[in-house]
């Protein structure tokens, strides 16, 4: 038998009256989620996607290779079983892939808040968000004043900590534990995918996630006659990756932009340099509580070193939301776009590329 592999879901949105010079589209999730993300927030507003396309703009929301309803290649695993039940246990489990998933509790503390006491597991120590009484971070770190923008009162009220399945219940507090959020959470399965070797990048040795997407997201790009690629997170090294396949296909004119949310803007390990936007518009954007990236920072800075010497046109911003001084953007999370904010923050990416993209100053308002 005979399995495709490698392949990627991508849903879409053409308005019916388009915004005039606006390109499409491509919006990439991150680790541990989906396309879902960008469709709609856990409390049930409207995401990213539909209102892009409320804005006029065609808009294509993908699904990671190896990812949700991109499928996996469970033929691996059915190999490394194979191998177990032949007796030859050790080969079998070196090919048995590991899933990586983001669990709800690091969700928590990754996006949301601490765990305390320092050293503490959920069924020790308790949950507490960023502003909370108790948040071991100080003051000036992101403000007593305001708590995380995210809708953290959408919880599942069917959802409870276990009493005593196995240990005493955790401390809680159970809504925390109940989270609408945490349901989006999926394993990262592109590992059951092959990995690539990529000549021009530092390493060379490419991950599953950064071979199979990219070539996807290429093709994507080429077949929409270019666009925009705007990444998260994970995927943020997997938009430029993208572009330096384009590139050695002699495409690199097909993207519009490349706007990377709160991931990697590392050239080196992309194989990209500079000079490869001098035509394409770059843009790095982080929300409050994820430290300021010095790649990001470095990135942005090699390009418009080029700018200075009179090299390229192009514009190149690293957008920090916390430096604004808007208070709308106050306890923006590493999950934006589904924050109770995600409406504004999409507002600043569709003002930038209203600027730097399509030539126009004005930003659309919203409806």
């Amino acid at each position: 038998n005979q399995i495709t592999i490698g392949q990627m879901y991508v849903q879409f949105q053409i308005p019916a009256r388009k915004a005039p010079n606006v390109p499409p589209v491509i919006m990439v999730h991150g680790s541990g989620h989906t396309g879902a993300c960008l469709e709609s927030t856990p409390d049930g507003r409207e995401g990213w996607q539909p209102y892009f396309v409320r804005r006029g703009i065609s808009t294509y929301v993908v699904d990671q290779a190896g990812r949700g309803r991109s499928g996996f290649d469970e033929s691996v695993i059915h190999e490394a079983a194979a191998l177990i039940r032949s007796g030859d246990t050790q080969k079998g489990l070196s090919k048995t892939p590991g899933f990586g998933r983001i669990p709800d509790n690091v969700a928590w503390t990754n996006w949301f808040g601490h765990l305390e006491p320092a050293g503490s597991t959920i069924l020790t120590g308790k949950l507490i968000r960023h502003g909370d009484p108790g948040d071991p971070q100080p003051a000036e770190a992101h403000g007593n004043n305001y708590f995380p923008a995210y809708p953290i009162s959408a919880v599942d009220s069917s959802v409870v900590a276990r009493t005593a399945g196995i240990d005493k219940a955790p401390a809680g507090p159970n809504n925390y534990y109940a989270l609408e959020y945490y349901k989006q959470l999926v394993p990262n399965a592109e590992v059951t995918l092959p990995g690539s070797i990529c000549a021009s990048c530092d390493p060379q040795e490419l991950s599953p996630a950064n071979t199979w997407t990219p070539q996807d997201l290429a093709l994507l790009v080429e077949k929409l006659g270019g666009a925009i690629v705007a990444t998260h997170s994970q995927s943020g090294i997997m938009g430029h990756h993208t572009l330096r396949i384009l590139k050695e296909r002699g495409h690199l004119d097909l993207v519009k932009a490349l706007i990377t949310v709160e991931g990697s803007c590392s050239l080196p390990n992309s194989g990209l340099k500079p000079e490869d936007f001098d035509n394409i518009p770059y843009l790095a954007l982080k929300g409050d509580y994820t430290p300021a990236s010095e790649v990001c920072q470095t990135t942005v800075d090699a390009i418009n070193a080029r700018r200075a010497a009179g090299k390229g046109t192009a514009k190149a911003d690293y957008m920090k939301l916390d430096e604004s001084g808007n208070p709308v953007f106050n306890g923006t999370t590493h999950m934006m776009m589904l924050g109770t904010n995600n409406l504004d923050v999409a507002d600043v990416i569709l003002k930038w590329v209203d600027a730097n993209v399509n030539g126009k100053s004005k930003a659309r308002e919203k409806k």
